[in-house]
């Protein structure tokens, strides 16, 4: 696990010097060095890079799923959907797993860094899924999830190079980890390499 960034001063800008990291089979610290380093822990990366004076705008928005085990008459596109649908107003996104599982997700709970699961939520989940789609039946219990999404106030990725030379950020894309997680990379790879990029966010 990381426990700290190690900083050095140049004659123009401040550096990292390395990632200090806990062995968990010797449980000692290590320093781990790199020419360049970057942060992408999701909710958990203000955290990180505040004792550095870096201030993340980032608020763990705990979001709910729960995934279901279609039977096989379920499974046919006219009894559940087999293409990505969105509830808005009830701020719910229907996605097919594979031909055999669907998976709901949605709400969002503001409370912290805690992931225990709250069952009404699952439930209304459930409930509202079988509302849109009463011909559904499920093999099994249906499987609840929680997660933390790095929110920001703009909804906005930091994509850039912080404050520090060789410190750069990948993180704060709320919803939307898995829809960037591509293009976010290969942005930041080549603003590492000094590259001209098209897409330019927030830095700190």
């Amino acid at each position: 696990s990381v426990e700290k960034l190690e900083i050095t001063k140049t004659d123009r800008f401040p550096q990292i010097a390395g990632v200090v990291i806990k062995n968990k089979k010797t449980n000692q610290n290590e320093l781990l060095t790199a020419d360049n380093y970057v942060v992408c822990l999701g909710s958990y990366s203000p955290q990180l890079v505040k004792p550095l004076g870096i201030n993340l705008y980032i608020q763990p928005a705990k979001g709910y799923s729960i995934t279901l085990e279609l039977d096989e008459n379920s499974q046919k596109a006219e009894i559940s959907p087999n293409v990505s649908l969105t509830d808005d107003e009830r701020k719910l996104v229907f996605s097919r797993l594979g031909d055999k599982r669907l998976r709901v997700a949605g709400t969002a709970e503001f409370n912290g860094f805690n992931l225990e699961l709250n069952q009404t939520r699952c439930n209304a989940i459930l409930q509202r899924t079988l509302e849109w789609f009463p011909h559904i039946k499920y093999v099994g219990d249906a499987n609840f999830w929680c997660g933390l999404r790095p929110a920001t106030p703009s909804n906005l990725p930091y994509i850039g190079r912080s404050k520090y030379q060789n410190l750069w950020l990948n993180t704060g894309h709320g919803t939307l980890g898995w829809t960037l997680s591509c293009d976010s990379p290969a942005i930041l790879a080549n603003l590492i390499a000094g590259k001209k990029v098209q897409a330019v966010f927030p830095n700190a």
